[in-house]
C-alpha cells in the first residue's frame, strides 16, 4: 500500500497563489531584503493601509511586510485583522508564490463551537511541512543497535520480522562503502521506493518506509511506537520538500543513510535550475554525522562541470582535522584516478553550517496535534 506523502499529489491541495500576471510581483530583492527562502514557512497578519492591503510577518520576521492588491483571491478568504500561515516558495523567474497552509475565517463563516472539529485538523500534507529540518527521531532510529533491540520484541513468525532481518543485513559498512552501495542504501532507505516501483523498478525492494509501517500496524512495539512514527514523518516531510522543490529556483533531496558500524550521515543533495544562458549549476552535497570515532564532522562538496570538485570539510576534534589534513593527498590521488580533478580541499577545525533554513515552531495555537 502507498500512503501518506508519495500520495500528496492525488489529494486535493490548497490553493497556491501565484503573484504575477494582474497581480503585483515580490521580486527576488524584496525576498533577500526580507529574509524569505524557498520552503519557509511565515505567519503573517492581514492589514488594510488607505487602498493597500498588506501582510505583516509575525515571530523573527516580525515588522517586515509584503503589499498585496486590494482584491484578494477568494481562496484566501482573508479579511483585515486575520492571521494565516503560508509556505514560501521562490520561482526560477525570481517571483514569489504563496502557498496559504491555515487561513482565517472570512466574513460571514461561522466560527468557534459551530465548526465540525475535523474542519479546525490540518491536512497531512501542512503537518508535514511543520516537522524540524533535522530529521533527529530517524537519525535515533537509525543508530547502531535501535533496530536490532526491535527484533528482540518481534514474533518469530512474523512477517516483518523476516522484512526487518533482510533490511539490516543489507546496510553497508562506513568502511566498505562504494558508489553502488550508496545506490542500494538510497533506494532501500524509504525515500524513492513509490518512483522506483512506478518505473518498474521497486519489485521485491526492502525498504526502511515499508518495514517501519509494518511494525506499526502489527502492534508489537508499543514502546517503539512514537519513535517509529516520528521516523516515518521524517521520512515522508523530506518527499513531500523534495516534490515541492521540483518548480522552485532549486531541487533539494534530503535523506539519512544508515550504516551497520556508525552513526547514520544527513545527506542533503542540491542543484540549482539552470537558467537561459548560464552554465549548469554545480551540484552541492552537504554530508553530516555523529561519529563515535571522529565526533561531529560536516562536509560539503560542490561538483562543477561534472569533473570539478570542490569539498571544505569541518570537524570538532583537532586529531581529526589533523588527520584529515594529513590523508588529504591520497583523496586528491583518488578523484584523479576517478576522473576528478580537486580544486580546494579545506579543512576547517570548528563547527560547520547549521541547517539552510532555520527552524521555529509555529505560534501556539496555529498548529493542531492530532495525535494527542
Amino acid at each position: 500500500m502507498i500512503t501518506g506523502a508519495e500520495t500528496a499529489h492525488l489529494l486535493p491541495k490548497t490553493p497556491t497563489i501565484f503573484l504575477d500576471g494582474t497581480l503585483p510581483l515580490v521580486l527576488e530583492k524584496t525576498a533577500a531584503e526580507l529574509g524569505l527562502r524557498d520552503g519557509q514557512v511565515v505567519q503573517a497578519t492581514l492589514e488594510a493601509k488607505l487602498d493597500a492591503l498588506r501582510l505583516v510577518l509575525q515571530g523573527p520576521l516580525q515588522g517586515q511586510s509584503i503589499d498585496l492588491p486590494k482584491e484578494l483571491p477568494a481562496s484566501w478568504r482573508l479579511a483585515s485583522g486575520d492571521t494565516a500561515l503560508f509556505r514560501v516558495q521562490v520561482l526560477a523567474n525570481g517571483s514569489i508564490v504563496l502557498r496559504p497552509l491555515q487561513s482565517g475565517p472570512a466574513p460571514g463563516v461561522t466560527t468557534g463551537a459551530d465548526i465540525a472539529p475535523q474542519a479546525l485538523v490540518p491536512g497531512r500534507a501542512d503537518q508535514l511541512g511543520f516537522r524540524p529540518p533535522d530529521m533527529q527521531a530517524l537519525a535515533q532510529l537509525l543508530r547502531p543497535g535501535m533496530l536490532e533491540g526491535l527484533l528482540q520484541g518481534l514474533n518469530a513468525s512474523a512477517p516483518e520480522l523476516g522484512a526487518l532481518q533482510r533490511w539490516l543485513k543489507l546496510r553497508p559498512a562506513m568502511a566498505q562503502l562504494t558508489p553502488e552501495k550508496l545506490q542500494q542504501a538510497m533506494q532501500r532507505s524509504g525515500f524513492m521506493t513509490e518512483n522506483l516501483l512506478t518505473l518498474g523498478m521497486g519489485a521485491g525492494l526492502i525498504d526502511l518506509k515499508s518495514v517501519l509501517r509494518q511494525i506499526l500496524r502489527s502492534g508489537s512495539q508499543p514502546d517503539k511506537a512514537d519513535l517509529m512514527s516520528d521516523s516515518l514523518d521524517d521520512i515522508e516531510s523530506r518527499q513531500l520538500m523534495a516534490n515541492e522543490s521540483l518548480n522552485g529556483r532549486e531541487w533539494v533531496l534530503s535523506m539519512m543513510l544508515p550504516f551497520a558500524d556508525a552513526e547514520p550521515v544527513a545527506l542533503r543533495l542540491v542543484r540549482g535550475r539552470r537558467q537561459p544562458g548560464q552554465d549548469k549549476p554545480p551540484l552541492v552535497i552537504h554530508l553530516h554525522t555523529r561519529n563515535q570515532d571522529l565526533g561531529e564532522v560536516w562536509l560539503q562538496t560542490r561538483i562543477s562541470d561534472e569533473t570539478e570538485v570542490d569539498m571544505v570539510m569541518w570537524a570538532l576534534r583537532e586529531d581529526v582535522v589533523k588527520r584529515a589534513q594529513s590523508l588529504a593527498p591520497n583523496l586528491a590521488q583518488e578523484l584523479d584516478s576517478a576522473g576528478l580533478h580537486m580544486t580546494r580541499l579545506q579543512i576547517i577545525h570548528g563547527q560547520g553550517p547549521q541547517e539552510p533554513m532555520p527552524f521555529a515552531p509555529p505560534a501556539t495555537g496555529s498548529l493542531l496535534d492530532v495525535q494527542t
